[in-house]
């Protein structure tokens, strides 16, 4: 018990500043953002393709983008990968980009059904020495 309480002190202000910090990406309107396809295609289980829509202000340049995708595979495990995504410029247009995921390696193999895609775009503007991120989660179907 005494362990619990412990981690739960060393825990609550970590998680006060994570949900501050994401309110306040969430509530920014910084002209950064980036969007999720609500369908994907998944090749020989291990490798998934989605596209993503990315805006960010002209002048401005990137950093941290990245798509992770996590499905539930069985009783208790997750298939998982991650990768940045390719060619952001900032340009102040919407921007679709097909990205292509591959399951890690240490990990189960996707399968056809429903996925939890997240899609991080970072981007700072150095005149001010500035930089926002934002962070969107998307069910999709893998097919």
């Amino acid at each position: 018990m005494k362990d619990r309480l412990a981690r739960l002190t060393l825990a609550l202000p970590l998680m006060a500043m994570l949900l501050l910090a994401t309110a306040t990406v969430a509530s920014a309107d910084n002209g950064v953002s980036v969007a999720i396809q609500p369908t994907a295609e998944l090749n020989a289980k291990v490798e998934v393709i989605t596209t993503v829509t990315v805006s960010c202000p002209s002048g401005w340049y990137t950093m941290g983008n990245s798509v992770t995708v996590e499905q539930a595979v069985g009783g208790r495990s997750i298939a998982s990968g991650t990768t940045y995504i390719p060619g952001v410029q900032c340009t102040g247009q919407n921007q679709t980009i097909p990205v292509t995921i591959l399951a890690d390696t240490g990990g189960p193999p996707f399968k056809k059904g429903t996925a939890l895609v997240s899609a991080t775009l970072g981007a700072c503007d150095y005149s001010v020495f500035g930089c926002q991120i934002t962070t969107t989660n998307a069910v999709v179907r893998l097919r």
